[in-house]
Parts: C-alpha cells; sequence; structure tokens
C-alpha cells in the first residue's frame, strides 16, 4: 500500500493505494494507512465563498449523501415507507447512489424532481 493525499473540490484525503504487479496480484505491502481520512484544507484565495442552495435539515429530514442529478424520485408524499426504503436516486460521476429511509415514517415532502442538481446535505424527502 503506499499513502497519498488527494484534493477533490478543496478538501484533502489521505488514500492508501494498493500496487499491483503485471499480474494484477498486490505487490509486496509497504505501509498500511487509513482509507479516506478526511483533512481540511483551506480553499484557494482566489475562490469566492459558493452560496449553499440546500435548505438546513431538521428532524425527519432525508439529505443527499453527495452532489449530483436526481435521476429518479420513488417515492410519493403521503407514502408510508419502512427504514431501508429507497426514496431517491442521485448519480453523480455516472454512478447511482441510492438514498434509503433511515427510520419508519410517512413522506410528509418531496423536495426535488428527477433532472434537479443537488448539493451535498441538501434536503430531499422529509418523514413525519
Amino acid at each position: 500500500m503506499k499513502k497519498l493525499r488527494v484534493t477533490v473540490d478543496g478538501k484533502s484525503y489521505d488514500v492508501a493505494v494498493e500496487i499491483l504487479d503485471d499480474q494484477g496480484k498486490p505487490a509486496a505491502l509497504q505501509q498500511t494507512a487509513p482509507l479516506l481520512q478526511q483533512t481540511s484544507v483551506a480553499p484557494p484565495a482566489s475562490s469566492a465563498p459558493k452560496p449553499s442552495s440546500a435548505p438546513a435539515a431538521g428532524a425527519g429530514s432525508v439529505t443527499s449523501p453527495l452532489a449530483g442529478r436526481i435521476v429518479s424520485v420513488d417515492c410519493q408524499v403521503g407514502q408510508k415507507v419502512a427504514s431501508g426504503a429507497q426514496l431517491v436516486t442521485v448519480e453523480a460521476m455516472k454512478m447511482n447512489t441510492f438514498v434509503y429511509a433511515e427510520s419508519d415514517g410517512t413522506v410528509a415532502s418531496v423536495s426535488v424532481n428527477p433532472g434537479d442538481t443537488v448539493d451535498e446535505g441538501q434536503v430531499l424527502v422529509t418523514l413525519s
């Protein structure tokens, strides 16, 4: 394993990368490092702070785990959902991320529509 630091959107991550040989097998291990340890990095001085379009999350709010585009909304207002029910699908970097209910409840509101872009932490669905 080789330890590297990767910076994405002003956030720095220490990552461990496994080195493979020509046959795709792990090469001799040199060092073990924790995976995806976030460290804080100040944004570049030239960049202006980006206003957040994400409303504050309250009790019962189900938020987006990442910035992306809404592919589908898999629930409706008034629908009763169980913990673990799929509520929304978010696409980022050509990969779909499914957002699930963290508890049982009734869908009180849906704040997004397919095709909408969302920020990390933005409220997608509110359960009551």
